[in-house]
């Protein structure tokens, strides 16, 4: 993989389970015993990405798995249409995975950077990497994940665009990394005191829109210092989650088109 900026460890953990805790994908993590790699832990979302091409559907699937007799991490994408799942479509270019990390010049700002692993494509079409060591995936507080997929000849078009995003401080991928010997980012409750966690986990989310004055940013992080996530417009509906601070977690009524932290006094309720 491609050198990436040296991290600060509390910088990037921090973020990291912010922009986890105010994600809306969901993920469930398993042991099983796979036929290629051996016993494995692996991180599966628990709704596959849906594209629409045509009049079909693409399902997309992501895995993030901990081979255990090697303590590595292995990543696969797999993509199908919805009315045939078995029927798997590979990639026409490999998958291009953009790492986002705390800027060790500080300042708040996340640094940007390629990971170029050594992909290839397994029996069932999907793209597959293996040997990834576990502390330089979790240097990203996220990873944008951008795959180009072949699709079958003699159709309107020949490939087609899917973006995902890996948060590598989700819980579920945390016990992954976990399993290969990354310190996991998460205290047992009994050890971990109220204020050290980003949001209030038993706080509902609650129906809000931003203020009519002005546009509003979305940061990465509870603080002014913290990236831009998005900027959004007066009026802008959204869902939003109390914290422990005066910034509320974020994230659209449908879809996952953003998520992060917008200040209180940006918000009304409805």
């Amino acid at each position: 993989m491609a050198s990436l900026p040296a991290r600060g460890e509390e910088a990037v953990a921090t973020i990291g389970k912010q922009r986890a805790s105010a994600s809306s994908v969901e993920w469930e993590v398993r042991d099983v015993n796979h036929p290629r790699l051996g016993p494995i832990k692996f991180a599966a979302r628990k709704s596959a990405v849906a594209t629409p091409v045509g009049s079909e559907t693409i399902v997309s699937q992501a895995y993030v798995s901990c081979q255990k007799s090697t303590r590595k991490i292995a990543v696969e994408f797999s993509n199908a249409f919805a009315s045939n799942p078995a029927g798997g479509l590979g990639p026409r270019v490999w998958p291009r995975l953009t790492c986002y990390s705390p800027d060790p010049r500080g300042g708040g700002a996340l640094a940007i950077s390629e990971l170029s692993p050594k992909w290839e494509v397994n029996n069932l079409g999907d793209a597959l990497v293996q040997g990834l060591a576990a502390p330089e995936l979790r240097r990203c507080v996220s990873i944008d994940v951008l795959q180009d997929i072949a699709l079958p000849a003699g159709g309107t078009q020949g490939s087609l665009q899917v973006v995902m995003e890996l948060l590598t401080y989700n819980k579920e991928l945390d016990a992954v990394f976990a399993a290969c010997g990354e310190k996991t980012a998460y205290a047992s409750p009994a050890a971990e005191p109220p204020a050290a966690t980003a949001t209030a986990t038993a706080a509902d989310w609650r129906r809000a829109r931003t203020i009519a004055r002005g546009r509003t940013n979305v940061r990465a992080a509870a603080s002014v210092d913290s990236p831009q996530v998005v900027m959004l417009a007066p009026g802008m509906p959204l869902l939003a989650q109390r914290t422990a601070t005066d910034w509320w977690a974020v994230k659209p009524r449908s879809g996952s088109a953003f998520s992060g932290f917008i200040r209180g006094d940006r918000l009304v309720f409805d």
